[in-house]
This record gives structure tokens, C-alpha cells and sequence, in this order.
């Protein structure tokens, strides 16, 4: 990491098949403050989301548009480190267990590789792997949350990035980065979900006393007229799973708002507790909190500040 310890503004991006969003937020003694924050639409198709293939249509319209969104979010001069959230369609995401590691990252990445070749049908030598411990003390196995994409659709973002003059230092999948945002607010005792929330994508995590026991990811959003559907059949997995461990409380952070529509459709669906997470108990803003347009920006822009964050950690 080439993060300075004394830097205390930093810079996250988001990069959507819609457009870019940046944000600018300095850590302050008593928290995160939201300095600038902006989401410039692309002009036309600039982006084609691919699991397998290179996503960038025009390299000339992407740098293109994040010139323009760092222009409008008042940032000055170059910004030496980026955090960086990538669409969440383009890498898969899971838990993985074994019953035992090797000793160095490299050995662990190529095993990671391989189990994942065998479910995701990809060369091992072109799968980009990142992965994090989540063991619970005292369990026997070894367990992972692996971030797995096809390398070169990885690098397409980082180089453009680079030809841009920016430096991408943290590369996280928008739904990581969104959840590290909204995390500060989930309990550390009991079985806790989290509902992570896109206009096409949703995520859902499972903590056992702060453990990520459950993970999973689907391609629709609130925008889709099945998504309360879908989302009753993620969790119906998650029981299936784990019959014995009832959810105490669901967690929602949306990227496109829509709190109180959320509150009103949740809590009819289910015998536990909701909480529609309010980004500003998060990070301090000059927005007002009543106004329904600042509160859906503040919304927009949860993926980009957790993005910047990571540069802190």
C-alpha cells in the first residue's frame, strides 16, 4: 500500500455501465466528511458489461468522462492514489473453504485458481484472484472470500485508468466497497444480514457474531419487478443452508435510494427486524437530510466514498 498515514483526503471512483462517480472525503477526528461528490453519465455505449471479454467499447469516452466528473467534483491537480469500485457483474464472488492453506500467497492464489477453474471453466493462468480470511475462531477448516475475474478485463479498467494519470492503488468490486461504507452500523453480536442494493444488482451477506458466514450476489436490482422475489429466494437459500440460524435483523444500504418505499415493502415481508440504512449517519455533508434530492445523491455516491475509505485501511 502506497497510502501516506497523513493524508487525510482521499479519492474513490465508481465505475458503472451508466458513468463514473467520484467522491472526495477527508477523515476528521470525530468521523468521514464528504467534501465533493459527482456521477457524469457516459455520452453513449462506452461500456459493455463481460464477464469474459474487455468491458471498454471507447478508451477515448471513458477517459473522456472521468475527466469531466473530476472536473465537477471540484478535485485539484492530480490525484496521486485512487480507491476504485469496478462493476459487480463483471467478477464472481464466493466463499471458499479448505481444509488447509499454504504457506504463501502465491500458493494460496493458485489453489484458489484452480478450484475456481473447475466451476468457472477459465485457464487458470488468466484469472485474476483477491481474496480475505474470515475464519470464526475456533472452526477447523480454512475459510475465504475470493474475488475472482479474467485478468485482462481486469487490467483493460487499471490501464485506462493509468492513461488517464491516475493511479488506481485499491481495486474492489462495487459491492465490497459499498458494504465497507454501510458496515459501521451492523451489530457485532448475532446473526445479522446485509442487503447491499443496485438499480440491477443486489448483494447479500450473512455475519455470525461478525463472521461473514453467507454470501451472494444476483444481476437484478430494484429496477427489476422480480427483485422482492429474488431477494426471498436468496434468503430461502441462506435457510436451507443453515436451518438452524434465524436472521435477527436484515441491514439495507441502496445506492438508489428509495428508503422509505423500502421500508414500507420490507416490513411486510418478513418476521425479522429491517433497517433502511441513512447515509448520512454515516459521513458529514453540507446536504440537507430533508431534501429528497440530496438524500438521493448522498445515496449515489455510497459505492465511491466506501471506495475511497478503502485507502485508509
Amino acid at each position: 500500500m502506497f497510502f501516506r498515514k497523513f493524508d487525510r483526503i482521499l479519492t474513490g471512483i465508481e465505475i458503472s455501465e451508466a458513468g463514473i462517480t467520484v467522491a472526495q472525503v477527508e477523515k476528521e477526528k470525530s468521523g468521514w466528511r464528504l467534501l465533493h461528490g459527482s456521477t457524469v453519465p457516459f455520452p453513449e455505449e462506452v461500456i459493455t458489461l463481460s464477464y469474459k471479454e474487455k468491458n471498454i467499447v471507447s478508451e477515448e469516452l471513458f477517459r473522456e468522462t472521468i475527466r469531466k466528473a473530476f472536473e465537477e467534483t471540484q478535485t485539484k491537480g492530480q490525484v496521486p492514489y485512487l480507491g476504485v469500485s469496478i462493476p459487480n457483474e463483471i467478477v464472481k464472488i464466493s466463499i471458499q473453504k479448505f481444509e488447509e492453506l499454504p504457506r504463501s500467497k502465491s500458493e494460496i492464489e493458485r489453489m484458489i485458481a484452480w478450484e475456481m477453474e473447475k466451476t468457472l471453466h477459465f485457464p487458470l493462468e488468466s484469472t485474476k484472484i483477491s481474496y480475505h480470511m474470515i475464519d470464526s475462531q475456533g472452526e477447523k477448516d480454512r475459510h475465504l472470500l475470493v474475488t475472482a475475474g479474467v485478468l485482462d478485463v481486469i487490467n483493460d479498467y487499471e490501464n485506462n485508468l493509468i492513461n488517464a494519470k491516475l493511479l488506481p492503488s485499491v481495486i474492489r468490486p462495487a459491492g465490497i466497497n459499498q458494504y465497507n461504507f454501510f458496515r459501521t452500523m451492523l451489530p457485532e453480536k448475532g446473526v445479522i444480514a446485509f442487503l447491499g442494493l443496485y438499480e440491477k444488482f443486489f448483494t447479500f451477506f450473512v455475519f455470525e457474531n461478525g463472521g461473514l458466514a453467507f454470501y451472494h450476489g444476483t444481476k437484478n436490482g430494484f429496477s427489476d419487478p422480480h427483485f422482492f422475489q429474488d431477494v426471498d429466494m436468496t434468503m430461502q437459500h441462506y435457510f436451507n443452508i443453515n436451518p438452524d440460524r434465524e436472521i435477527e435483523k436484515l441491514y439495507v444500504g441502496s445506492q438508489v435510494a428509495f428508503h422509505q418505499e423500502l421500508k414500507d415493502v420490507f416490513k411486510t415481508r418478513r418476521h425479522m427486524g429491517v433497517s433502511i440504512i441513512e447515509e448520512s449517519h454515516l459521513i458529514k455533508t453540507d446536504m440537507d437530510p430533508d431534501d429528497p434530492g440530496s438524500r438521493t445523491r448522498l445515496s449515489s455516491l455510497s459505492s465511491a466514498i466506501g471506495a475511497a475509505q478503502s485507502l485508509s485501511t
